[in-house]
């Protein structure tokens, strides 16, 4: 393949075990984001509480934060795809579960937590494999394309979640979310090779993996850097999990929930298209800090409490700017090893997972007390106020690095 141009999307599709990962990713994101919309719904349905809508959200995220380090090794240690099989078929039972319509609402916090748990080791051994299938250039769009493709099955689960609860009901969404995880096990067990593991299984215990990824990390002044733009996430989701209560402060029908939801992702999806294929790396290199540093202000305008065109606008350009996330992951993972690529993984995507899930939490408990607008606001000035200094060092850390 020539290096002189950008790899384009025919080339990467071409790649057939990289289409077999991709539709099974595809397949799960869409059904967990319609169990979001379906878990939202009936929890401030019962409950009337922003905080405990908030809560269900924050319950998808914060568990990666415990998986990722304890389980993100596996990635490692054993091979990547049957890993990836595992994790699908293990979070099918419980997502089933939640579907009961007599289930507690614990249970249910119970029922997601364990669900989520999984998702670390799961993402390490997805993004581990990316670097395994594609070469180069093709990488970097492949990257691109991933991130891509889960912006779009939270436009179109968030878009759309709300019709189908309506249409079908809380409980067989729920359901739905888990014959997804079914089907992506069915993808890649059919179209995925099998490979060794990369890393060696028995010579050091799984705590000295995690010490030895995160001195590697820490050690990085390129990996902190990135990390650190990565983890002003926590601030980018909060819309997300105030969407509900904030459309009922501001007096918008039901039905507009699904389409605040679906305006971040829809920004996103903009925002790595041009990313993706109308520059090159070094180019993507340079804009990572001023889109990161950007991407919070214009959520600061909720406080004046817009109509829903102009929340979804608001939205709308905060994930334009907060797809500069997929230049940082690409960036992470050229940065690692192949061999401590799993554990490294392991440790920083469960972290800006679950400081997603911090986010949501403490949005909700403000929200609570100032109302969701006036948080949504607050959370877009903070964003800015920590991305700022972000983005000056991670220009001086990148320019060394060239």
């Amino acid at each position: 393949m020539r290096t002189d141009r950008a790899a384009t999307f025919a080339e990467l599709f071409r790649v057939g075990e990289f289409r077999a990962l991709w539709a099974a990713g595809l397949i799960s994101n869409l059904g967990d984001q319609l169990a979001r919309v379906a878990l939202a719904l009936l929890v401030f349905r019962d409950s009337g509480s922003p905080f405990l809508t908030a809560l269900a959200y924050a319950l998808t995220l914060l568990p990666a934060l415990l998986g990722g380090p304890l389980l993100g090794g596996l990635a490692d240690r054993c091979p990547r795809r049957d890993l990836l099989i595992a994790c699908n078929l293990a979070r099918a039972a419980p997502a089933a579960a939640m579907a009961l319509p007599a289930m507690p609402l614990t249970a249910d916090y119970a029922l997601v937590f364990a669900v989520a748990l999984l998702d670390g080791p799961d993402r390490a051994a997805r993004t581990a494999l990316v670097r395994d299938l594609l070469p180069g250039e093709l990488y970097t769009l492949g990257v691109a394309t991933n991130q891509l493709s889960y912006q779009v099955t939270l436009l179109a689960g968030f878009g759309a979640g709300g019709m189908v609860v309506a249409l079908i009901g809380a409980h067989p969404a729920l359901a739905v979310n888990a014959a997804t995880f079914a089907c992506g096990a069915l993808i890649l067990r059919t179209r995925l090779r099998r490979r060794p593991a990369a890393g060696d299984r028995t010579a050091t215990r799984w705590s000295d993996d995690v010490a030895a990824a995160f001195r590697l990390i820490a050690g990085s002044p390129l990996l902190r850097s990135v990390l650190a733009l990565a983890l002003l996430a926590a601030f980018f989701v909060v819309p997300a999990g105030l969407a509900v209560p904030y459309a009922a402060q501001i007096h918008l029908p039901t039905r507009s929930v699904g389409l605040l939801l679906a305006a971040i992702p829809a920004g996103n999806v903009a925002g790595m298209l041009l990313i993706g294929r109308l520059s090159r790396r070094e180019t993507q290199v340079r804009l990572l800090g001023p889109l990161a540093a950007l991407a919070g202000l214009p959520l600061t305008a909720c406080a004046l409490r817009p109509g829903v065109a102009g929340s979804m606008a608001l939205l709308t350009l905060t994930g334009v700017a907060a797809a500069y996330q997929v230049i940082a992951q690409a960036e992470f993972v050229r940065a690692v090893p192949a061999h401590r690529r799993g554990q490294a993984l392991g440790l920083a995507a469960p972290a800006v997972t679950a400081v997603q899930g911090v986010g949501v939490l403490a949005g909700g408990v403000v929200a609570d007390r100032i109302g969701a607008a006036a948080t949504i606001a607050l959370t877009g000035a903070a964003a800015v106020a920590a991305g700022a200094p972000l983005a000056v060092v991670w220009h001086r850390v990148s320019r060394r690095a060239r």
